[in-house]
């Protein structure tokens, strides 16, 4: 099955995930990273660091976008930022661990990490639908794992173009989250949403300016997508739901983001943002094109490869 014949919302079968042998050597890595993920934590945070140390060595371009995100946002440059591109790395290797940990522990094993979470009660008795906004960090999926110990919560993905990892992705994740949509799916949210369901949502990345305003974010202008304030527009609850590693101990705070003033909405959404990335630097995807929509000349080096990938995609879509 090609990732063209899937619509919106499809479930994906077993049968679906075997038709290539890049799907096949997905699945096999999937299985070595399914055993890996029963090894103790302290394990796989070395391993996560060591895996994290060869991604800086061979993903050069990655690197780039990373630096010029991490210098614009927090004016810092040279050892200081080389310093921490290589901790933002070793964040990423150990999110692939604790992503493996999300989708395949046992809810003991969840249980005994630690975590502390602050202003639970915005969330906790709340019967009303509710947007609750959360960042791309590099550990994304240990995040909606633990938040799904104290909360019903729905959400969104994006399609990605290897069919094995949406049929893995999806399945683990509904074992926790409450149902789940696909990006194309946005008016099918909002019915959740006046239906009474918290719905999770990244308004971090730059998804282009058909669905966004330019906003400053860090202080620079960004397109900002205009879903979390059509939905304040509305009158929805907007509450953010941030999850951070301070330490050893993963640290939820929720903060509810006011909507009486929703000219300047997208604005306060943003320097929330900033100010939840600023807790942990080092666990922020900076490794997205944050500032790739709205600028006369990219800020982004090209990358040839990934650009003819992209546009074969297209033509086969049209095909």
């Amino acid at each position: 099955m090609n990732r063209r014949n899937i619509s919106p919302g499809k479930q994906l079968g077993f049968l679906d995930t075997i038709g290539s042998i890049n799907e096949i050597l997905t699945w096999f890595f999937i299985g070595i990273l399914w055993l890996v993920s029963f090894l103790p934590y302290p394990v796989l945070v070395r391993l996560g660091n060591f895996i994290g140390l060869i991604l800086y060595r061979v993903s050069p371009h990655r690197r780039e976008i990373m630096k010029i995100n991490i210098e614009r946002c927090l004016k810092i440059e040279g050892a200081e930022s080389d310093a921490l591109i290589k901790a933002n790395y070793r964040s990423i290797g150990r999110g692939i661990f604790e992503m493996a940990i999300a989708w395949w522990s046992s809810e003991k094993r969840i249980s005994k990490i630690d975590t502390r979470i602050i202003n639970k009660e915005i969330l906790e008795n709340s019967g009303e639908g509710i947007l609750v906004l959360i960042k791309h960090s590099t550990h994304l999926e240990l995040d909606l794992r633990l938040l799904s110990k104290y909360f019903d919560l729905s959400g969104m993905y994006k399609l990605q173009t290897n069919n094995v990892i949406n049929y893995v992705m999806i399945s683990a994740r509904n074992k926790y989250i409450k149902g789940s949509l696909t990006n194309k799916e946005a008016v099918k949210a909002i019915r959740w949403i006046n239906s009474g369901r918290k719905f999770l949502y990244a308004a971090d990345q730059d998804y282009g300016l058909k669905v966004s305003e330019i906003v400053p974010f860090f202080g620079l202008d960004a397109a900002t997508v205009t879903f979390p304030k059509i939905l304040a527009e509305k009158k929805i609850k907007i509450v953010f739901a941030d999850v951070s590693k301070i330490g050893d101990v993963f640290e939820i705070e929720l903060r509810e983001l006011k909507t009486a003033e929703s000219d300047h909405f997208l604005q306060n959404m943003n320097e929330i943002y900033s100010e939840f990335i600023l807790k942990e630097k080092e666990g922020y995807l900076w490794m997205h094109r944050r500032f790739k929509s709205g600028y006369a000349e990219s800020v982004y080096p090209k990358w040839s490869r990934r650009d003819r990938n992209r546009e074969k995609r297209r033509i086969n879509r049209i095909n």
